[in-house]
């Protein structure tokens, strides 16, 4: 290894020993083996459990659980597809660097590869990857268990730095590289972050394109573009069969138009009603129009939701003063935050110096290049206001494709998370190496100074001039302990001041040190090595506030969720196949109940649509006929003093029945409505044991079919797995059989005595098949082609994508050995 070669990788090296440094002081406790308490990990695990234990059990996959919602793909659970190398490589680095420090270190090494390829020295890199890295939402998603998230936004400036060598320095390298940060931001599983870096590409390239115009230089970026396209492609080849998945159950999932015309209450759902999510539920977590001011002052909004306040707060006076209990344990849980959002785990704070230098930048930095980092900052801030700025949104939201498929729109400031740390460190670039003149710096300095500190400097002594810090759920509160309302907005007050003093003071050292560097009295090295350390002690202060020691537990060797009293006496029923309706918590917030169970509640983003209509209008109203038709065969329920135990249902229908008869309805409004109860009239009302309801849509499905109903038939499950179940009938005349099972024609096959044959849906969610007269083995296999096809190109695009890589730096390998021999 010649001396070249070792100062050329020093530089990087120690960037690799700063970030290892940093991630062992903050996750010490780590070390001592312990884990960090992530309750929706807990969650996933819970709904993956099904999926684990079959896989594990019987070494084959599945692609279909029934853990949750009474059943549904696995594709956006944990489904493990063949053929993709980079799925192979992540989970290969993440059991190097353990979660949650692998997701820091991959934040870091990404945006110091962005930098490098800026031709940001290596030593400034490290002081840029700290801030993007230590940005407050990154440990917002640790805490919470979102390392899909973190690791999406991770990958997000590895593609941007592919893109940026390929225009500038060498097409094939940047190429390649682009591919494989593609393959690996896909991989990471977080289409939504995914589809947000789309708008970092597109003003990109827009910008690009129009000086590629005035400059004559088309040529260029269109063979770039088609280097970048095919990587792209091939990157995306890679990860083909989740976004095929994906795509084809969106179309049934709540991320899909609803076919209801009216809502639960009767009025018309034209209004809140698109071809993705409704409007109100994604929109629902959206920033007030203040609320971005904590990307540099973290406690403008008070913080978490439930968020912790000191023994000199006025909250804990009045506690005290109340004769409360545990004064100093109250004041660690309450509701500090007043901003728009139904709750929150903490604030998105990039750090005010980030802000402060992103601002420098605007004023110092010349050309298009600030411009469109500056245009997508923007775009990601008012879009993070979502109802709070429908002009904006709405533009978005009907127009701008697949916009509406996602909800929490403030997950968009992530884009923004990127820019703003890439726009300061390219602004000390350039005041550090002699690009600007001196004039030009303190000028760009000072109006920064005036603009960020002034707006400090006004919230940490005039607050109360712009705002009442009052919440809505304040007046719910009001009404049992006014003055403790009282106490909370003034302690919310206190919070904006204080915070905002922070801030001014963080500033303030980061404009005196650039101050005091342009004096030439200070090294540049030790002016770099001073900017990173304040800049790190700003974020890592506040990160602490959310992720801390008290976070991590030890390490459990017992199951992930504890089995309880009511757990075990429902196990104790050797039945293959039954559900649960845990009563004690809400629907769509029931993923433990899982672990142990087939739920009809469960936690999912994407359940599916007419599932979750199914609960609006039938099951949330406890309508019992639904919940029979579901084979709920045991509750969880609570007593006065709420304690859960088991109560089992007499009334459930089992896995499979036949009906006397059935009712052709014309629409998905008719069909909702026939499920009705009647509970004034016991012979009235759906009775699902009875008859089926059927779209007719199905109707030649039923054509021909005169039931006779004979009372001695029976159907019965012989065999069950997630993904394929068996059943025996036995009729003397044709029947029309309804199975406890959610329909889902994108991959369930039926076949009696082995030959295919066809089934259709009834009663809304369920499946249903005619079958012949006589004894017959009835089955049902979960078998996606999507799969099949979308497996054959990940592997011939992974083959593709890293024989490709390999190719490439043989060939820049075998170049520079011959330059280097031509040189001497």
């Amino acid at each position: 290894m010649n001396n070249s070669f070792i100062k050329k990788a020093t530089p990087h090296l120690i960037a690799l020993g700063a970030i290892l440094i940093v991630i062992a002081v903050y996750f010490m406790p780590m070390l001592g083996g312990k884990v960090l308490k992530q309750y929706d990990v807990l969650q996933w695990k819970a709904t993956y459990q099904e999926i684990a234990d079959f896989e594990q059990r019987t070494g084959e996959r599945t692609f279909w659980t029934n853990s949750i919602f009474g059943g549904m793909p696995t594709y956006l659970i944990g489904a493990s597809y063949k053929g993709n190398f980079t799925a192979n490589i992540s989970f290969y680095l993440s059991s190097v660097l353990k979660n949650p420090a692998d997701t820091i270190f991959l934040l870091y090494i990404c945006f110091y590869i962005l930098l490098i390829s800026f031709d940001v020295a290596p030593m400034l890199a490290i002081v840029g990857s700290l801030a993007f890295a230590l940005s407050s939402f990154n440990f917002i998603n640790l805490d919470a268990g979102h390392i899909t998230k973190g690791n999406a936004i991770a990958f997000i400036p590895l593609v941007m730095a592919g893109i940026n060598i390929c225009l500038r320095k060498n097409r094939l390298l940047g190429a390649a590289l682009t591919g494989i940060a593609v393959s690996f931001e896909l991989a990471a599983g977080h289409v939504q972050i995914t589809y947000y870096l789309i708008f970092i590409i597109l003003a990109w390239v827009i910008t690009e394109f129009i000086i590629a115009i005035k400059s004559g230089k088309l040529p260029h970026l269109l063979i770039c573009g088609l280097y970048l396209a095919i990587a792209a492609a091939i990157g995306i080849g890679t990860n083909i069969t989740g976004l095929l998945a994906t795509e084809e159950y969106g179309k049934y999932s709540i991320r899909a138009k609803s076919e209801l015309t009216k809502t639960v209450g009767g009025e018309s759902n034209s209004a809140n009603s698109s071809d993705g999510l409704d409007k109100d539920y994604a929109l629902s977590w959206s920033n007030g129009v203040a609320e971005p001011f904590t990307l540099m002052i973290a406690n403008f909004y008070g913080g978490a939701s439930s968020g912790e306040l000191s023994t000199s707060s006025e909250s804990y006076k009045v506690l005290k003063e109340n004769g409360i209990p545990n004064p100093k344990e109250a004041i660690k849980q309450l509701p500090v935050y007043w901003g728009d959002q139904p709750f929150t785990a903490g604030p998105i704070y990039y750090g005010s110096i980030i802000v402060f230098l992103f601002v420098f930048g605007m004023f110092l930095l010349k050309g298009s290049e600030k411009w469109w980092i500056f245009a997508v900052a923007m775009i990601a801030i008012f879009l993070s206001m979502g109802k709070n700025f429908m002009t904006f949104t709405d533009l978005f939201f009907n127009y701008f494709p697949l916009y509406n498929k996602f909800r929490s729109v403030t997950f968009i400031l992530c884009i923004a998370q990127v820019m703003f740390p890439l726009l300061a460190i390219l602004a000390i670039r350039d005041a550090s190496n002699g690009t600007r003149k001196k004039e030009d710096i303190l000028k760009a300095l000072k109006y920064s100074m005036y603009v960020v500190g002034g707006i400090c400097l006004v919230f940490a002594i005039i607050p109360g001039m712009f705002f009442d810090f009052t919440s809505l759920s304040d007046e719910r509160m009001r009404q049992n302990f006014p003055a403790l309302v009282d106490a909370l907005v003034k302690d919310r007050e206190s919070m904006l001041r204080i915070d905002a003093m922070r801030s001014l003071l963080f500033i303030a050292a980061a404009f005196g040190l650039i101050w005091y560097s342009l004096g030439e009295k200070l090294k540049k090295e030790y002016f770099i090595i001073a900017l990173g350390l304040i800049v790190t002690i700003d974020l890592w202060q506040v990160d602490k506030r959310y992720l801390n020691d008290g976070d991590f537990e030890k390490k459990k060797a017992e199951a992930a969720v504890a089995k309880t009293p009511y757990d075990e006496v429902i196990l104790q029923d050797k039945d293959p196949h039954y559900r649960v309706f845990n009563t004690t918590t809400d629907f769509d917030k029931d993923a433990i109940t899982a672990y142990y169970h087939k739920s009809i509640g469960g936690y999912h983003g994407a359940k599916m649509r007419r599932y979750q209509e199914l609960i609006e209008w039938q099951l949330g109203r406890n309508n019992m006929e639904c919940v029979n038709m579901l084979n709920v065969k045991y509750f969880i329920v609570a007593d006065s003093s709420n304690q859960k135990y088991v109560q089992q249902n007499p009334f459930t229908n089992g896995n499979a029945w036949f009906v006397k008869d059935y009712k052709i309805v014309n629409n998905a409004d008719e069909e909702i409505v026939a499920l009705n109860e009647d509970r004034s009239n016991p012979n009235a009302g759906f009775k699902s044991k009875q008859i089926a309801i059927i779209d007719k849509r199905f109707e030649s499905e039923v054509k021909g079919l005169t039931i006779q109903y004979d009372t001695a038939a029976s159907i019965v499950l012989t065999s069950y797995a997630p993904n394929k179940l068996a059943y025996q009938s036995n009729a003397s005349s044709a029947q029309l059989a309804i199975f406890s099972e959610i329909y889902y024609d994108k991959g369930w096959d039926a076949y009696i005595d082995g030959q295919s044959v066809s089934h259709f849906r009834a009663d809304y969610v369920l499946r249903a098949m005619a079958v012949p007269a006589g004894k017959h083995t009835i089955e049902f296999k979960f078998e996606p082609k999507t799969i099949v096809l979308g497996e054959k190109i990940a592997l011939a695009s992974s083959a593709i994508l890293y024989g490709s890589l390999i190719i490439i730096l043989g060939l820049s390998f075998f170049k520079s050995k011959k330059e280097k021999s031509t040189d001497q």
